[in-house]
C-alpha cells in the first residue's frame, strides 16, 4: 500500500475524526437548546477518563456505483493528563478476518496491517492543530472548546438502536479542514449523554458510518493499550 502527500492528510484525519465518536454529557433536560447540550458537554469535560467500545465501521461509495465496505473490531479512548490517545484494532473486513491496528498518541498515528508486515507512521506536522481540533470533541473536550473549532447545530432528535439520539451537526470553521471533511453528523444518547452513531462525509460525497455498541465509560485502561507489537520482518514506512 502505497500513500501520497493527499492520501497521508486524509488517513490522518480519517482517524482523528474517529475521535468525534463519543459525546460523554449528562442527561439533556431540553435536547432542542443547543446551549444546554453546550452546558453539558462543559460539565463532562472534567470527569471523561476513557471509553471502550465495540465498533462497527461502514465506507459508503456513492459514485459511480454505490458500494459499501463494512469492517469491525474495538476501539479505546484515553484521556490523561491532557492529552487524548486511541487504540483502534479492526479485526474483520466485509466479513473476512482482515487485522489492523491503529493508535494514536502523541503526534503520531500509527497504522499496522499484519498480513501485508507493514506499519506506517505519520506524523501530525502542520496538520496539527486541525487534528486537535477534530479530537478534543467529547473526550474532554467542552462546549466552548466545540464552538471554536465548529459550526454547531441542532437537528432534531432520532432513534438510533431503540434509542433517543439528539442529532449534532458539525461544520468545520477551518477552510482546509472543510475542504476534505465539510459535515459531520453525531448522536447522542440523551439518557446517558454517550454517541450512538457519527456519520463522516468527504469532499466527494462518499460518507462513513460508525456505531458503537457495549461502550464502557471510565473502565481501567491497559498500560500497553497503546503500544503495537510488529512480527519479525515487518517493514516501517515513515511519512
Amino acid at each position: 500500500m502505497t500513500f501520497d502527500r493527499k492520501t497521508h492528510f486524509r488517513a490522518f484525519f480519517a482517524i482523528a475524526s474517529l475521535l468525534t465518536l463519543f459525546v460523554g454529557v449528562h442527561p439533556m433536560f431540553a435536547a432542542d437548546d443547543l446551549a444546554a447540550v453546550l452546558a453539558k458537554l462543559d460539565a463532562a469535560s472534567v470527569k471523561f477518563k476513557s471509553a471502550q467500545a465495540d465498533i462497527e465501521w461502514d465506507n459508503v461509495q456513492t459514485a459511480p456505483i454505490e458500494e459499501t465496505d463494512k469492517q469491525s473490531g474495538t476501539v479505546l479512548f484515553q484521556r490523561k493528563d491532557g492529552q487524548l490517545a486511541m487504540a483502534l484494532h479492526l479485526k474483520t473486513y466485509n466479513g473476512k478476518p482482515v487485522p489492523k491496528d491503529m493508535v494514536y498518541a502523541g503526534d503520531s498515528l500509527k497504522l499496522y496491517e499484519p498480513l501485508l508486515k507493514q506499519m506506517q507512521v505519520f506524523k501530525a506536522g502542520s496538520n496539527r492543530a486541525q487534528a486537535d481540533a477534530v479530537m478534543t470533541i467529547g473526550f474532554g473536550g467542552s462546549g466552548k472548546d466545540l464552538q471554536k473549532s465548529w459550526q454547531v447545530s441542532y437537528a432534531g432528535t432520532e432513534q438510533v438502536d431503540g434509542k433517543a439520539g439528539a442529532k449534532l451537526e458539525l461544520v468545520p470553521k477551518d477552510e482546509s479542514a472543510k475542504n476534505n471533511f465539510p459535515k459531520v453528523l453525531l448522536w447522542v444518547d440523551t439518557e446517558n449523554g454517550i454517541a450512538l452513531k457519527q456519520q463522516r462525509f468527504d469532499s466527494s460525497g462518499n460518507y462513513a458510518v460508525v456505531s458503537y455498541h457495549n461502550i464502557r465509560v471510565n473502565a481501567p485502561v491497559p498500560s500497553n493499550a497503546f503500544e503495537i507489537k510488529t512480527a519479525a520482518g515487518t517493514q516501517i514506512v515513515n511519512h
